[in-house]
């Protein structure tokens, strides 16, 4: 058997936390579609998995079917509101690795790597610290209540990701930047020291992989705000590189859809690509 899922499209759809949101999941698709797009990659906060009960099994059901029609695979970068524990056990890895959801949702392992035709490496790393671990139900069902240690990225998955060089990095947390930091800085009101330490100890682990790979652009979720900007690497005994970071915003947002140019290395984030179903962030 040949692994088909390596080969990357030249065109790709990328999308913010979709938090299980089947209707926006749709219509990013729809539109995607319409632009030409047969890869989708989302970038952590799936959602569509919490327990694994039959009603999450009927929504990945008609997901699948949305897929189908336009012959489309989704392909999902894990994030910190997921249910691991169900992901495990429902869906064992495979001989390439994958956790196979249905016939045409694919969930990477973390490490993954791909290449376009021409050439243009692409890699998965997803993970990230919950800044509200704290306030973290078990008892209550769905995707955002409960904590899953399995969120946190390991000295195991950057061991996977390995240090060849990439184009791009698709991920659910962000490389430090300052443009980052004085965002993440106005909410800091609302968490506790010890939940910021978790939160910015995964950031950190995530960050230490895009030193491995220095990609030129690293796509992230995560963090509900739209943001691109640009920041310098400094690996010990390398040359200073600089990394393009872009942030797509979460379900129902302007800037939640783009298309990634793989070979380019261009974003095109443009509004009218996200599904109408819009509101503002406060």
């Amino acid at each position: 058997m040949v692994d088909r899922h390596w080969l990357v499209d030249e065109r790709i759809g990328v999308l913010g936390d979709p938090h299980a949101d089947l209707q926006w999941m749709k219509l990013a698709i729809r539109n995607l579609h319409r632009a030409g797009v047969r890869q989708v990659h989302v970038l952590g906060d799936f959602g569509f998995l919490s327990t694994g009960n039959r009603h999450e099994r009927d929504r990945l059901r008609l997901l699948t079917m949305q897929l189908e029609s336009r012959d489309m695979f989704l392909y999902v970068t894990g994030g910190n509101h997921e249910g691991y524990p169900a992901l495990h056990r429902l869906f064992p890895v495979d001989e390439w690795g994958y956790r196979r959801l249905s016939r045409r949702i694919i969930w990477l392992p973390r490490g993954w790597r791909g290449t376009t035709a021409a050439g243009a490496a692409v890699a998965s790393l997803g993970g990230a610290n919950s800044i509200n671990r704290g306030r973290r139900d078990p008892s209550v069902s769905g995707h955002v209540a409960a904590w899953h240690p399995e969120e946190q990225i390991t000295e195991e998955d950057l061991k996977a990701l390995g240090p060849d060089p990439v184009d791009v990095l698709l991920g659910h947390d962000a490389p430090i930047s300052r443009a980052l930091q004085r965002h993440v800085a106005r909410q800091r009101r609302f968490w506790t020291p010890d939940d910021i330490a978790y939160a910015s100890a995964g950031q950190a682990m995530f960050h230490r992989g895009v030193l491995q790979v220095r990609p030129k652009l690293v796509l992230s979720g995560h963090y509900h705000h739209y943001l691109d900007t640009t920041l310098r690497l400094q690996p010990r005994e390398q040359e200073t590189a600089t990394v393009r970071s872009v942030i797509l915003d979460g379900n129902r947002t302007a800037h939640s859809v783009a298309i990634l140019h793989v070979d380019a290395i261009q974003v095109d984030a443009h509004p009218k690509l996200s599904p109408g179903l819009r509101r503002q962030r406060n």
